[in-house]
């Protein structure tokens, strides 16, 4: 009994001794993946063992660190493009390392100081804010980004700029309160020269209250004028009212020819097919406001919305209003990036804009509809033409 007794402690030492090596084992090898990731980022060059030794691994040796490469190799996370050359981390090896990242919140102090003061300021203009926020994001990731919103009440028509494509062809611009600016084309059936269209832009300012009447003599252009207003405001109310697929705003597409994965024009017409498609990009950025965190789609990850991208990541993260998640915003950027850099961003710029929105909202008392609510439209939201008139 004592022997079997004996027997069965040292079988729980063993068992206990073999996972405290396996661990030991794995952890290094852990260590060894997130160090030559971390380097691969940086160098944008395979990293051979002298290099990774030379880069904090010095505890451990130039052939031990090629047999965990080696094991790295076998379980897909490195390759080898050239036999006896350094390796390159794959597709899972950079999810590996965003997951290990996840939880970095350190942020350049200049960078915060910069997002803090641009991102505290008091402006009815938010859909313009939101806007100027979104460029700076831009330029401080060096990345393309894309951004959902909710829709703001309250969005007065400000005011309403033709400009003449050709004798029938109008463009019409529709700025907002807010600072939204909307296109849209308009045909006139009567030719109108530069002084007409001038008559027409300040008939429909005149039925926004915003200008005296104009004098218009010609009746086939004062019919024309109403016909034209009447048409720009349903489309505008039309666009207001449809909710299925809110605005989506992006800038900083350019900023992707300055990584080398995207010189190739065929690499990267592929990863700005993201924005062809509107639907698309608002299942993306739900998805962020369904799981109320940072969300990250590596390569493969992105083909369950259709997406068939090589090299490529998306990066999102919602943005809030009272706590409750209005919209969100993704990063679109190379495999090699440096991912903590673009979270602890990310982190800081979410809870800048939330508390700001936040602020502004009650401020200056605007409510607002998120994507996936429909409401009928206020009928105070749009101001059509004065009926006082």
């Amino acid at each position: 009994m004592m022997i079997l007794c004996i027997k069965t402690l040292w079988n729980v030492k063993l068992k206990k001794l073999f996972v405290k090596k396996r661990f030991t084992k794995e952890n290094k090898e852990l260590k060894i993946l997130l160090g030559l990731v971390e380097l691969f980022i940086e160098t944008n060059a395979p990293i051979g063992s002298n290099s990774l030794k030379e880069s904090g691994f010095d505890d451990m040796s130039s052939a031990t660190i090629r047999n965990y490469f080696a094991q790295l190799e076998k379980k897909g996370l490195l390759t080898q493009p050239h036999i006896s050359g350094g390796r390159v981390p794959t597709a899972k090896a950079f999810k590996i390392y965003a997951n290990h990242c996840l939880s970095n919140t350190k942020i350049d102090k200049q960078d915060d100081l910069l997002l803090q003061k641009h991102l505290s300021e008091e402006k009815k203009q938010i859909t313009e804010h939101l806007n100027s926020s979104l460029e700076l994001l831009s330029t401080l990731t060096n990345l393309s980004i894309f951004q959902s919103a909710p829709r703001f009440d309250q969005d007065f028509i400000n005011n309403i700029k033709l400009i003449s494509l050709d004798t029938n062809k109008i463009l019409c611009v529709i700025v907002t309160d807010f600072g939204l600016i909307k296109t849209e084309i308009l045909y006139s059936k009567l030719d109108l020269d530069e002084k007409s269209l001038k008559l027409v832009e300040d008939f429909f300012l005149w039925r926004m209250n915003k200008k005296q009447k104009p004098n218009i003599e010609n009746q086939n252009l004062f019919k024309a004028s109403q016909h034209l207003y009447n048409e720009i405001m349903v489309r505008y109310i039309v666009g207001y009212t449809n909710l299925s697929t809110g605005d989506i705003y992006k800038t900083g597409l350019s900023k992707l020819l300055s990584y080398p994965e995207f010189k190739n024009p065929i690499v990267l017409a592929e990863a700005l097919s993201i924005f062809e498609n509107k639907e698309q990009m608002h299942k993306i950025l739900n998805s962020a406001i369904k799981n109320d965190a940072i969300t990250y789609f590596i390569a493969d990850d992105l083909e369950k919305f259709g997406l068939k991208i090589k090299n490529t990541a998306l990066i999102c993260i919602p943005y809030y209003i009272s706590n409750i998640a209005v919209g969100a915003i993704g990063i679109l950027c190379p495999l090699r990036v440096d991912y903590k850099k673009i979270f602890s961003i990310l982190k800081v710029f979410s809870k800048y804009l939330s508390d700001n929105l936040t602020k502004n909202i009650y401020k200056f008392k605007i409510t607002f509809r998120k994507t996936s609510d429909y409401k009928k439209i206020n009928q105070h939201s749009i101001l059509l033409e004065d009926k006082s008139k």
